[in-house]
């Protein structure tokens, strides 16, 4: 096919199972699971046992040795995806003719993931011709006029892109559900959320139809749903990747199964225009002084899982030699929040403005999500006194935490308060909705506050991840624990701007260790 396929969802597969897990299910879908891996072997040139356990750098080089092609590699991928995916509704745009075609074209430069097949996040990382909805119902056939550096590089590495994943609209809420893709269910429970928003992108790696999967973190939104399902994401330097911008916005990254491809995905992705802002890693991480703190910065409760998580992990620490204290991050975080909300009531503007662009009529509240309106309608009522507000709480934040980190390098805490919530667990309350949709009658402080009061149903489940997208600090989320009713939580590990490396180096302590806790491990060990 020619054009993006668009992948049929089973919507009644994925209400049947309630609790039961997602290799479970598989029995229900493929009967005989060792004929089907025979069939992968026999078709595409690698068992699925094969294929699940390799690195995308390991694929990189099983292509250049000749014992696997690209193009076998992308079939066996679809065909997973094609099996899986009705469950999952982890990937929502397909690409297998030209991704085919590209995997034929690509020569060997030495590119260090030479054929290996990527699944894109399908909110801002455009592929010219490929779907560029945002999420909102007017924008369903809308396509990228260009393709965006960040994914020129990502190409530039020798990654074959095969499809998109899904997303929230406009990637605002930290689970993944929307009007127009629907819901991403987790492959640890499917009638668990993946977390947002790169939700369909932590799926896809979870459940082994890819290593590595991009996605992009404005305020989590890679390493919540890394939390949620059991796999590794890193949240970079404000500035440190190609295509971003230095001032606190989105970042555009990756999750993984392996921190080696992390890290050789963040030397490939790095930008060439700001080569400083990148540290190497010390010599030698124990001389690191490491606070730990598992106070919700907001006030909300913290799961016992979520403190079990981290008290785990400071014990692994010590134990390989490191020096770990109790100590909270010196931030108000209920006032982080405020600011970061009234930073984002642009995004409903320029949502109405596309809607606009493409219907001829403004937004309607019925057409998108309640929190779409209400940023829109706050926007509308921005003052320069709020943008100044939002301004000041960025530099405070910012010189707070570079003052933390000269006494603590590494701030640990959970990624995310809970594990993943279940489906049919609302962003907002049906309370606050009903308030929303009327929002436009309040000033604005008003408004402001009640777009807090609204979020804070979904806030109190990842109150953590925020912090550093306003300070512009790196964040990396571990996979380390999982609760004794099967579900991940992951662990946060911050630094100060530029330690992008470091903290890899120190996941990577971590993995080698024996401390990770993937859907496969786990399943493993059941």
């Amino acid at each position: 096919m020619n054009r993006e396929q668009k992948i049929t969802i089973g919507a009644a597969l994925t209400i049947l199972a309630g609790g039961i897990g997602f290799f479970a299910r598989q029995r229900i879908v493929h009967a005989d699971r060792k004929s089907l891996q025979h069939e992968y072997a026999q078709d595409y040139g690698i068992s699925e046992f094969s294929y699940r356990n390799a690195s995308a750098s390991d694929l990189a080089q099983m292509i250049r040795s000749g014992q696997v092609t690209s193009r076998q590699l992308i079939k066996h991928v679809v065909a997973r995806i094609k099996a899986d995916n009705p469950q999952l509704n982890a990937v929502i745009n397909l690409r297998e003719s030209a991704a085919l075609q590209e995997a034929a074209d690509l020569e060997d430069t030495g590119q260090p993931f030479y054929g290996v097949p990527i699944l894109i996040k399908g909110l801002g990382q455009q592929l010219k011709g490929a779907s560029n909805t945002r999420g909102l119902l007017a924008l369903k056939n809308k396509q990228a006029n260009e393709t965006s550096d960040y994914v020129k590089q990502l190409q530039s590495l020798g990654f074959i892109i095969i499809g998109q994943t899904n997303y929230p609209e406009l990637g605002l809420i930290n689970v993944t559900a929307s009007k127009l893709n629907g819901t991403a269910h987790n492959p640890w429970r499917l009638n668990r959320n993946t977390g947002g928003s790169s939700g369909g992108a932590v799926a896809s790696v979870a459940a082994d139809f890819v290593p590595l999967a991009t996605g992009n973190d404005a305020g989590g939104s890679l390493r919540i749903p890394a939390s949620f399902t059991g796999v590794i994401g890193l949240k970079p330097t404000q500035g440190a990747i190609t295509g971003d911008s230095t001032v606190p916005s989105t970042v555009n990254f990756a999750n993984a199964r392996y921190i080696s491809d992390l890290q050789a995905y963040f030397v490939g992705m790095k930008n060439a225009e700001h080569p400083e802002m990148i540290k190497d890693a010390p010599s030698d991480l124990k001389q690191l002084k490491i606070a730990y703190s598992v106070k919700s910065p907001v006030g909300t409760k913290v799961s016992k899982d979520a403190i079990k998580a981290v008290k785990q992990a400071v014990k692994f620490l010590r134990a390989q030699g490191y020096t770990v204290v109790k100590k909270d991050a010196p931030i108000d975080g209920e006032k982080l929040m405020k600011a970061y909300y009234t930073a984002a009531t642009s995004t409903g503007t320029d949502a109405n403005e596309a809607i606009e662009a493409a219907t001829g009529k403004p937004m309607r509240f019925k057409k998108v999500s309640p929190m779409t309106w209400a940023l829109y309608q706050a926007d509308k009522k921005q003052t320069t006194a709020s943008e100044q507000f939002v301004a000041n709480v960025m530099v405070k934040v910012a010189q707070q935490m570079t003052n933390f980190h000269e006494q603590y390098p590494i701030y640990l805490t959970p990624t995310t308060a809970t594990a993943a919530p279940k489906n049919n667990d609302p962003a907002y309350l049906p309370k606050y909705v009903k308030r929303l949709k009327h929002i436009k009658k309040l000033d604005h402080d008003d408004q402001i506050q009640l777009i807090y009061d609204a979020w804070l149903h979904g806030l109190s489940k990842t109150p953590f991840t925020q912090l550093a997208n306003i300070s512009g600090e790196p964040a990396l989320s571990l996979p380390t624990y999982v609760t004794k009713h099967g579900l991940p939580i992951g662990i946060q590990l911050q630094a100060a701007k530029g330690q992008d490396q470091m903290l890899l180096q120190l996941g990577k302590e971590f993995q080698d260790n024996g401390q990770f806790e993937s859907f496969d491990s786990y399943q493993a060990k059941k």
